[in-house]
């Protein structure tokens, strides 16, 4: 059964999204369209319905990858080989939208053996995969931010170079894979890798329309596809017809256009006052710019047509940490197209000159400067504090880091590296290049119909490994006592910089702050950088030392982790100088604060005490807390961002 699809042009709003999607479709050489949004803005439907308006594609009758016959030099190896007998037949059919499911293994994506095959006839053959299907098509890739690692190094290979080469259990093949690579997700559920981040030739931004017009327009439109769906799609055929008529005619245009020079150099000025890496981001401007211009019934491309284009091309690559908070981005951004260029002649004629934004100070010079400002007890020079440790701690040594590693994966997902035997009870995920390595040497002496028989010894498993990553939940005092607003800031810093790198090493960070009568959840475990810059803009302090709310409650989430993904390393820091004085339902501060802390021994749960006590020989109570929960212990005489990092970066090993 036909699955229906909304028409395109009855999507309500998101002008930004689809703008990015029918450039991409008049020239697929821009790179493709990353969505960035909450749920239930349109993402899917506006890709989906991509697809329906786009012309059909010609092809070579019979291929499995949809080659060109009108493009010798992209043919696959079969179509060469037909191609020398005589002229190639052709067909045409739609243009296939592909889903990669987040959950995919790597041979479902690239291809691999053909078992089938294999067992039959005794030929090593190859299956084509997910890039097979895509070829000359679209790529969809729904929550891409949570694509494995290794599917994503497989797909920034293959995007680069526009060729699928396999080559794995004794067979090497090669097939072209050109597609438009487009990716949905929320930035909530953390954040792209930048290797990826950087293939997607735009960017958009999609927002929950908060229009009330428009969204009861919405309702009405949805409800009358689901009542009727071919009679809704006959009502925007006219203008889904316009849309394509207008795809076909920029297509045909797209090599008559030119960029001038100084076009050029306005949009290399915009580029380089936002400090931009690399070259890719002028190339798809220019690129961008054209297919714009065309769709817009023009031939000639304008600086309106860059700075319409600009935001879509820069969103995800103006260079930012997270403490650039002075700028935002968007205001960054505009001021870079109002000050762009030496002399840039406007759409009006008018004559302006600047030069670039005197604000632009490399964010180099500004991280510098907010770890100073955040930092207690700096040099007079501004310099931040050395680290200062007290000299006699406690290191209760844990077997288990949560430094980026190599896992074996138990649930089917990750890459494929070596095999073994079957175990009993254990779960199939059949090597057949090894299962069939290991049955080879004994054919001899076993009858059958296939080209090889197998017995159940011969059976070989995958064994997939895959990265795993820490959850790790900052637990802080934020009482009234001495020091508090001290202890939140570097907490803060701490999380924030944690988080710069938790894409790289699949980390989720948290805050939990304990005060008055119980504790706070001010940020759930997150890879986001600007959700946590969102959530910790507020840091209450004040009130009387509630402790063992504030295990609880870390408890509670740490072990919400671990439902979610039984895979990775739990980790406590908690920051404090173990005094409490508010306990649970009335109980006793203290006692109920050492019985929290045995829960953390008890769910074995990494732990970090770091003890704040600021009086010389003080620091028993943390020490005990950290003793009861089979903690670290660590005083620090000064509490700032850098020697809470420190602490943290050394013992759950997130350096680098």
């Amino acid at each position: 059964m036909t699955r229906r699809r909304f028409p395109f042009s009855a999507i309500v709003g998101q002008d930004a999204l689809k703008s990015a999607l029918l450039i991409n479709a008049v020239d697929p050489r821009v790179g493709g369209v990353l969505v960035r949004g909450h749920k239930g803005t349109a993402k899917s439907t506006a890709v989906r319905a991509l697809a329906s308006i786009l012309p059909p594609i010609e092809v070579v009758e019979g291929c499995r990858y949809g080659c060109d016959p009108n493009d010798l030099a992209s043919l696959c190896s079969e179509c060469i080989a037909r191609a020398k007998e005589g002229p190639l037949s052709r067909s045409r059919r739609p243009v296939r939208v592909v889903d990669l499911p987040v959950s995919a293994t790597e041979d479902r994506l690239v291809g691999t053996l053909d078992i089938e095959h294999a067992l039959k006839h005794g030929e090593r053959a190859f299956e084509p995969g997910l890039l097979a299907d895509a070829n000359r098509g679209i790529l969809y890739v729904d929550e891409v931010n949570l694509l494995d690692d290794h599917l994503v190094d497989a797909l920034l290979d293959v995007a680069a170079s526009g060729v699928n080469v396999v080559e794995r259990e004794g067979v090497r093949h090669e097939h072209p894979a050109r597609f438009i690579l487009v990716g949905t997700m929320n930035p909530e559920e953390g954040e792209l890798r930048p290797q990826l981040l950087d293939r997607f030739g735009l960017c958009v931004d999609v927002e929950t329309i908060a229009d009330p017009a428009l969204r009861v327009e919405v309702m009405r439109r949805r409800r009358a596809f689901e009542d009727d769906p071919r009679a809704f799609e006959r009502e925007w055929a006219p203008a889904d017809d316009a849309v394509r008529r207008s795809i076909i005619e920029a297509r045909h245009h797209l090599d008559d256009v030119a960029v001038d020079d100084d076009l050029l150099f306005l949009i290399a000025s915009i580029c380089a006052s936002l400090g931009v890496e690399g070259h890719r981001a002028d190339l798809v401007m220019a690129r961008a710019a054209t297919a714009f211009a065309l769709l817009n019934g023009e031939r000639e491309v304008r600086p309106a047509h860059i700075k319409a284009v600009a935001p879509m091309v820069l969103a995800h690559r103006m260079r930012k940490t997270p403490f650039d908070e002075q700028q935002p981005a968007s205001e960054r951004l505009r001021n870079a197209l109002a000050h762009a260029g030496g002399s840039e002649q406007d759409d009006d004629g008018a004559q302006t000159t600047s030069a670039a934004d005197p604000r632009s100070s490399s964010d180099a010079e500004r991280e510098a400067a907010v770890r100073v400002r955040v930092s207690e007890g700096g040099a007079a020079d501004g310099t931040a504090p050395a680290v200062r440790l007290d000299e006699d701690l406690d290191r209760i040594r844990r077997s288990v880091t949560g430094r980026t590693q190599q896992s074996t994966s138990r649930d089917g997902t990750g890459r494929y590296t070596r095999s073994e035997p079957v175990r009993p009870g254990a779960r199939i995920d059949v090597a057949f290049d090894a299962t069939i390595r290991a049955a080879a040497p004994h054919q001899s002496g076993r009858e059958g119909d296939l080209a090889i028989t197998l017995e159940p010894s011969d059976l070989r498993n995958k064994v997939r490994t895959k990265r795993v990553g820490a959850s790790i939940v900052f637990c802080v005092d934020a009482s009234g006592s001495m020091g508090a607003s001290n202890r939140m800031e570097a907490a803060k810093a701490a999380v924030l910089e944690l988080l710069v790198g938790a894409y790289q090493r699949r980390d989720r960070v948290g805050l939990v702050a304990f005060r008055g009568e119980g504790a706070e959840v001010l940020l759930a475990p997150t890879a986001s950088v600007e959700l946590a810059q969102l959530k910790l803009r507020s840091l209450p302090v004040g009130g009387a030392t509630p402790l063992a709310h504030g295990l609880i409650r870390s408890l509670e989430i740490l072990e919400s982790e671990r439902k979610r993904n039984h895979e990775i390393v739990p980790w406590l820091v908690l920051v404090t100088d173990g005094r409490a004085n508010v306990g649970v339902n009335g109980g006793l501060g203290s006692e109920d604060a050492r019985v929290a802390a045995q829960q953390v021994r008890e769910r074995s749960i990494n732990a970090i005490v770091i003890d704040t006590t600021a009086v010389p020989g003080g620091g028993s109570a943390a020490r005990e807390i950290a003793r009861v929960a089979g903690a670290d212990y660590v005083r620090l005489t000064t509490v700032d961002s850098q020697a809470l990092l420190g602490v943290v970066k050394e013992r759950i090993g997130t350096a680098g």
